[in-house]
């Protein structure tokens, strides 16, 4: 083996590790129930990271009503189910919506993963792997509610941003996806909450109070908050144009609590940069791992 063979070795280790390091982190955003604003916060969210100067991707993970493209005004050509079915490339799958912001439909039941033989499956983590590095954040938007399907991806994340509203139904619907969370696995999962649609700064502290001290009490968690949302007529008139509020209406109070909420979580963001992550490849072999081993 000569000189250059082995110094193009050591280098491409190195490049390996660098780029393991410096992986997109997985994001599962999430609500207990449906209408709390969830998909509208995570679009807008996603725009205040690329404005702070992050890569940012949504992979739209709500089945029953993924409406990701809708809030953008686009209509998705190609989706997940075209990569494991179609041989399509990530690439072509993957759309673009406001301000350049990519996402990816979804398209298919996990159960799809389940089914594959070992080639489709090699094809389909080698295309998932190219987004390993080519984003920093990868953000999860997934169906509301109780399942297993939603613990699986909170489980599988590196980390679990929840919405919730003031309204006691919310609170009590994303107490018990904290409940379900913890009752299937012992593993320390980072949460974060966010109360959206407040009337007052005292009421969105009041819902984080009550719920913060639910969790310490009950489930033996911490869920710091991340930041609050007030309620905002100018969020309804972004949806009804189908173009996110961050961009039609940039010095709204919304646009303002989501910079704030950025500020928030970057700090935070950049203290944890060295945890390890295994990227979207390691999200979905976790999901794989969890529904073969019950």
């Amino acid at each position: 083996m000569d000189q250059a063979h082995s110094l193009r070795e050591f280098m491409n280790q190195h490049n390996t590790q660098q780029q393991k390091n410096h992986w997109a982190r997985i994001v599962t955003i999430t609500s207990g129930k449906g209408g709390v604003g969830k998909s509208n916060f995570t679009v807008n969210f996603a725009l205040a990271l690329q404005e702070a100067g992050k890569k940012v991707i949504i992979l739209d993970l709500d089945l029953s009503t993924a409406n990701i493209n809708i809030l953008m005004g686009t209509t998705p050509k190609y989706s997940l189910v075209d990569v494991l079915y179609q041989q399509k490339s990530i690439w072509e799958v993957m759309e673009k919506g406001t301000q350049g912001i990519e996402y990816i439909s979804s398209g298919f039941q996990l159960q799809h993963l389940m089914t594959l033989d070992e080639a489709t499956l090699a094809t389909f983590w080698g295309q998932i792997e190219v987004l390993q590095t080519h984003a920093d954040f990868i953000l999860l938007d997934t169906g509301a509610g109780i399942s297993k399907e939603l613990v699986d991806f909170i489980l599988a994340s590196d980390e679990t941003i929840i919405v919730s509203t003031p309204e006691p139904t919310s609170i009590a619907d994303s107490y018990s996806v904290l409940k379900n969370v913890v009752r299937y696995s012992n593993k320390v999962t980072k949460f974060h909450l966010v109360v959206n649609r407040a009337q007052t700064y005292s009421e969105a502290v009041e819902t984080s109070r009550a719920l913060k001290k639910a969790c310490k009490n009950f489930l033996h968690i911490d869920l710091p908050t991340l930041g609050f949302l007030m309620e905002d007529v100018q969020v309804r008139e972004a949806v009804k144009s189908q173009i996110p509020f961050y961009v039609s209406y940039p010095n709204c109070s919304a646009s303002k609590n989501i910079k704030e909420i950025v500020h928030s979580y970057l700090p935070d963001y950049h203290q944890n940069s060295t945890v390890q992550t295994t990227g979207l490849r390691g999200f979905f072999e976790k999901i794989l791992f969890f529904n073969k081993s019950r």
